[in-house]
């Protein structure tokens, strides 16, 4: 049995491709000029990264056992899918077995071509008794063979009524019908040409880092925990994209597990951006029930800064973390989640300083020039804030797109389920004295 190994981690590698057998030697270069001598169109404050090797003669052949990477040939671009730049899909997860299917879904809606898409896995600090492990190996076996549609849908008429998508049918009741009915087509056919091609690879890696904290919508949010919450997470991405990282990719792209609604072209979508920006992330908002006025802007972690919030970081100690969108750090900076219009054009962008973690495509030379997620308090943030403060800072641009929304699950906080559990026994009340 897999988790009857008591390992520090786990490595599964399913691939399209066999690695060339022997000991290889990667020698990673990139130009100072274009091929044709003009002056490089960066223009960004980052260095260059200096030449490892002096690059061989163009048109001689190399050993088997020898690659040549001229990083200047797997820089992002605002054409991506043309040039066919290798785009690495890095999923952080902790108990996500129930959602997994919900994933997946999204997954294989990404109309970008799937072959060169790398993906990797990180399963972390799950409770005792997850078997998100067991299902994300069998999940990604059967997507890779072809195989996975037909096993969703199976998995969808087997618990019909009993959160198919990722919320439970108990919610569902109280969700706008419009939604409801947009969840259900997002996942219905006609499906693009890409849906059920596998991808270019998959990797699974399984490593704890300590995370005590339980996965519940109130344990998560509480902002006693935040900065310890995301110091961890900070060390978990740095760990995955250290580990999965390579030279040919030109992007790098998180994204959370429990998405319930993406565009399916979103990565075509925000690389359209790669000409001012190199770091680029969509408007999170969720759903909620109708009682509870229908919507909510979810990710408060993309923003503005405010002169508020530079001098409460003036008043802080170093090592304490800004925790955005509680009322104990008031920085009245403006969020990417209140700036958005409905009605809003979606190629509409803004420059930001902090960007939250739900889905972030960056250029992969952002972190070859070294920018990562602290898992310390940096400026007096971390993780996915500090990113965004420590890109910045090193002379990059990072954006966000105010009115192009994906959607988050609806999770219930506790005061949701007291007040969903009385209008339930106030209809289980009124439906006996209507048939007495």
């Amino acid at each position: 049995m897999l988790l009857a190994l008591c390992v520090a981690f786990a490595v599964f590698f399913i691939a399209l491709r066999t690695p060339t057998a022997g000991t290889e030697v990667n020698v990673l270069y990139e130009r100072k000029q274009a091929k044709d001598g003009a002056k490089s169109s960066e223009t960004t404050a980052v260095p260059k990264l200096h030449a490892l090797a002096t690059p061989p003669n163009q048109d001689a052949e190399l050993p088997d056992n020898v690659e040549f990477y001229d990083l200047h040939d797997y820089e992002g671009t605002p054409k991506g899918k043309e040039n066919e730049e290798i785009v690495l899909l890095l999923v952080p997860l902790r108990n996500a077995e129930k959602v997994l299917p919900l994933m997946f879904r999204n997954m294989m809606n990404i109309t970008y071509n799937h072959n060169l898409i790398d993906i990797a896995f990180l399963v972390s600090d799950c409770s005792e008794g997850d078997h998100t492990l067991e299902a994300l190996y069998e999940y990604t076996t059967a997507m890779q063979e072809g195989k996975l549609l037909p096993i969703l849908e199976a998995k969808e008429l087997q618990t019909k009524g009993k959160g198919v998508f990722g919320s439970s049918d108990l919610y569902l009741k109280y969700m706008p019908q419009d939604y409801v009915e947009q969840v259900k087509k997002a996942y219905s056919p006609p499906y693009h040409s890409e849906y059920e091609k596998p991808f270019r690879s998959i990797q699974i890696y399984e490593k704890d880092f300590g995370q005590v904290i339980g996965q519940g919508f109130s344990d998560r949010h509480d902002v006693k925990i935040q900065g310890i919450r995301r110091k961890l997470m900070g060390r978990a991405r740095n760990w995955l994209l250290s580990t999965a990282l390579k030279p040919y990719h030109s992007w790098v792209y998180w994204r959370d597990v429990d998405i319930e609604m993406s565009p399916g072209d979103i990565l075509e979508f925000m690389m359209n951006f790669a000409g001012g920006y190199d770091v680029i992330v969509p408007n999170v908002w969720r759903p909620l029930p109708t009682f509870l006025g229908r919507e909510q802007p979810y990710d408060l972690n993309s923003w503005i800064e405010s002169e508020d919030g530079l001098k409460l970081a003036e008043t802080l100690d170093e090592d304490d973390v800004i925790v955005e969108g509680y009322a104990e750090y008031s920085t009245w900076r403006a969020h990417l989640a209140y700036i958005r219009d409905a009605k809003g054009s979606p190629n509409e962008v803004v420059e930001l300083d902090g960007v939250g973690g739900v889905s972030i495509l960056s250029k992969a030379s952002v972190f070859r020039h070294g920018s990562n997620f602290p898992a310390f308090t940096f400026m007096n943030h971390a993780e996915t804030e500090a990113f965004g403060k420590m890109t910045k800072r090193m002379g990059m641009h990072v954006g966000g797109l105010p009115h192009y929304t994906i959607w988050h699950i609806y999770e219930p906080s506790e005061d949701d389920l007291i007040e969903i559990s009385k209008l339930e026994r106030r209809k289980r009340r009124f439906g006996k004295e209507r048939n007495s």
